[in-house]
Parts: C-alpha cells; sequence; structure tokens
C-alpha cells in the first residue's frame, strides 16, 4: 500500500485507511465464491470507495477487470 499520495504528500491515518479499505474491497470483488447479493454489493461499494481514493489522489486505475 502507498504512503503517498500521487503530489508526494504522506497521507494522513484518515487517507491510509481509506486506502486500506480500498484495497480490501479490490480483495473481495476478485473472489469468485461470494453469493450474487455479496459480489453486486461489494462491487457497488469498491465503486463508491475508487471515487474517494480517486479524489484525494491516493490510487487510480481502472477496475472493469473486476467487473466494476
Amino acid at each position: 500500500m502507498t504512503e503517498t499520495d500521487f503530489l508526494g504528500r504522506e497521507l494522513t491515518d484518515t487517507e491510509t485507511q481509506l486506502a486500506r479499505i480500498y484495497g480490501e474491497l479490490k480483495t473481495l470483488a476478485a473472489r469468485t465464491d461470494l453469493p450474487p447479493c455479496a459480489e453486486h454489493n461489494v462491487k457497488k461499494a469498491l465503486a463508491c470507495m475508487w471515487q474517494v481514493v480517486n479524489d484525494l489522489d491516493i490510487e487510480f486505475e481502472q477496475l472493469y477487470e473486476l467487473g466494476v
């Protein structure tokens, strides 16, 4: 996990926690054994968290390979 944003600024504790949650949701979204309701809602939550980490310049990537 990154310790700085794209501008080189150190992440705050809150930003670090948000990045961790984003990473955990990515891990869950990549699983193939989730029940349909869990899969759908994990991907929905991941899309929301993508907006957060993208706006904070913490992560930028496309999530198409995860179906998001």
